[in-house]
């Protein structure tokens, strides 16, 4: 047992490695096509899947869960980084109208849409919930590369912390209702105050976590030897005791207390934003930024092949035609949610004329935070014939979100005139240039 353990191991970074440099290529290969280097990524993983599936190496699959968590942490911290409250004082009003707007109409339009389509109303209310979250990842990862800045990024920054509390709010209540309805029994007390109990948690713990992180950066000298070490080793620690936190939960006399993998990571991030000197602020981003880049590559890699693999292993219990019209009538109705509530809650805010018309675009991408949600619903009705169903509704229309909703945020960004103009030329030098370039030998 010991020497397959370790084998394992071992394979595990041989497949890491050779993610991050295949992921590396497709990255650049698709960015030379115009199309967004993540797209690559999620590509790569779709392939990756394949081939475990061909190969029967799931186990090592999920085994690549940990990189995810790790990734999803630090996104979030970063994301929470760039909540800046003296930046945004004077637009907390119109975030909170656009956030809850949109939210509002993607749960709406997407629950009456499923259930137009032969969906009881209570499943569609939770496939609704699920409609809410907004997958923070491509957001970050193009807006640091375009390195943009403008009304547009202002906005759909902090857009994300309100938003994944409202996601979890709907949801909690959505499903417990949806398994009160399918179990003939009343809404326990225990399943409603869940997600506030969620909320609550992560926001405290998240704000203890943060407040020690910024005290070890505070007193440690800008003239100390070691100081890049200490900052580099601060931030690690941070992150990394927030993911296993959030992701291992825990209980109180008997009672499991559930915390976000997001939101936890994130409040960490806003904490040490706006408790710290802009100095400290810029050395943590900078030191975040070297790590996170081939996190994301492995990231979005392996989500495309956990996505595989979970489809594969629901589609051989259900009836292809009713998934693809239930998964087409959730990806239609969402975005149309989104793109109206954002239009709506932007005119409502007397927003800027861009992003009335372009916050909408930027909102499509999903991915972790959904698949999540949906892993708990499969969970809480596992004696029903939903649970699957909206796993796999969720896990099919993640493929198309990621495959295409980065090409239309950065369309949104670009378009906008956010973009930093010598990014912008730089990259446009760089698709006109051959890929592959021969150079005869001297």
């Amino acid at each position: 047992m010991l020497i397959l353990a370790e084998t394992l191991a071992y394979d595990l970074i041989l497949y890491i490695g050779l993610t991050l440099l295949v992921g590396l290529f497709f990255g650049r290969l698709f960015e030379h096509f115009n199309i967004p280097n993540l797209t690559g990524y999620i590509v790569l993983g779709l392939a990756i899947g394949a081939l475990v599936l061909v190969f029967e190496q799931e186990a090592l699959v999920e085994t690549f869960q940990i990189v995810t968590a790790i990734a999803i942490g630090f996104i979030a911290f970063s994301i929470g980084m760039e909540l800046d409250f003296t930046k945004i004082k004077n637009r907390r009003k119109e975030v909170v109208i656009i956030t809850l707007t949109q939210a509002f109409f993607a749960f709406i339009i997407t629950a009456l849409g499923m259930w137009l389509f032969g969906l009881p109303l209570h499943i569609g209310l939770v496939l609704g919930a699920i409609a809410i979250a907004t997958e923070p990842g491509p957001i970050l990862l193009i807006t640091k590369k375009f390195k943009t800045h403008g009304p547009l990024t202002d906005t759909l920054v902090p857009l994300h912390g309100v938003e994944d509390m409202i996601a979890i709010l709907f949801f909690g209540l959505a499903v417990a209702y949806a398994v009160s309805v399918e179990s003939a029994t009343g809404i326990s007390a225990e399943m409603v105050s869940s997600p506030f109990l969620e909320l609550i948690f992560s926001f405290a713990i998240g704000i203890i976590i943060g407040l020690i992180f910024r005290q070890i950066i505070k007193v440690t000298s800008y003239d100390d030897p070691d100081k890049d070490t200490i900052v580099m080793v601060s931030a690690l620690v941070a992150i990394l005791i927030s993911v296993a936190i959030a992701n291992r939960g825990f209980e109180i006399n008997q009672f499991h207390i559930h915390l976000s993998p997001i939101l936890l990571p994130m409040v960490v991030g806003i904490t040490f934003a706006n408790t710290s000197t802009y100095k400290a602020k810029h050395e943590i981003e900078h030191t975040v930024d070297l790590i996170e880049s081939p996190l994301m590559i492995a990231f979005f890699a392996v989500i495309g092949a956990e996505i595989v693999i979970l489809v594969a292993e629901q589609l051989l219990v259900m009836e292809w035609l009713n998934l693809v019209i239930f998964t087409l009538v959730y990806v239609g109705f969402r975005i149309f949610g989104k793109l109206f509530g954002s239009w709506l809650g932007a005119k409502m805010a007397h927003s800027d004329p861009v992003i009335q018309k372009y916050l909408g675009l930027c909102l499509l991408p999903q991915a972790q935070a959904a698949i999540g949600l949906a892993f708990i619903a499969q969970g809480l009705l596992s004696f029903t014939v939903y649970g699957n169903l909206i796993l796999v509704i969720t896990l099919v229309a993640t493929v198309i979100y990621e495959l295409f909703a980065p090409l239309g945020l950065r369309f949104a960004l670009v378009r906008c005139n956010e973009a930093d103009d010598a990014v912008c030329s730089l990259l446009d030098q760089q698709h006109k240039k051959p890929f592959f370039r021969f150079t005869k030998a001297h």
